[in-house]
């Protein structure tokens, strides 16, 4: 089973990787901007779960969230999260194929995100889907371990007063 972009359209794959067991992946929207994907099996927490109810900490948030397709691999029943960087503070990269015909829209300090910065956010994503994988959380104050995503741990809630 295969991520539907890379079969849909394998021109558009720069790089694939594996990190703490998870595949990753980067490829180009055809529009100028990167993309960067994580693949889950099943039983892992994000497993199934809708794009905005991921709960993760990568560039721009999570954008896609999708079963595999049928590639002729096999079938495993993974799941595939991703996140995108096509978003107001984002430019688009000119090196890069923009076959939508897109005019610019980049904001005047948008920031080209470059494959090496994609392909750390895919590692950083791995890395959290590990996390996720061993039920540990990260406090999204003070990256202190808490029991559940986007949980503040006990040292940042504040307490309400007795009176």
């Amino acid at each position: 089973m295969c991520l539907s972009v890379a079969i849909s359209r394998p021109d558009c794959v720069l790089a694939k990787g594996e990190h703490l067991g998870f595949e990753w992946q980067v490829v180009h929207n055809d529009g100028g901007y990167r993309c960067g994907y994580v693949r889950v099996p099943k039983g892992h927490p994000w497993h199934g779960v809708e794009t905005m109810e991921q709960p993760v900490d990568v560039h721009g948030g999570c954008t896609f969230s999708q079963p595999d397709t049928d590639c002729g691999k096999g079938d495993d029943d993974a799941w595939w999260v991703g996140f995108d960087c096509a978003h107001a503070w984002d430019a688009r990269d000119p090196d890069l194929p923009n076959n939508r015909g897109w005019t610019s829209t980049d904001f005047v300090d948008g920031v080209v995100r470059s494959q090496s910065y994609v392909e750390s956010e895919c590692r950083r994503l791995c890395e959290q889907a590990n996390d996720a994988a061993s039920g540990k959380w990260v406090c999204p104050d003070c990256d202190g371990t808490t029991e559940s995503a986007f949980e503040r741990c006990d040292d940042c809630i504040v307490q309400p007063s007795s009176t």
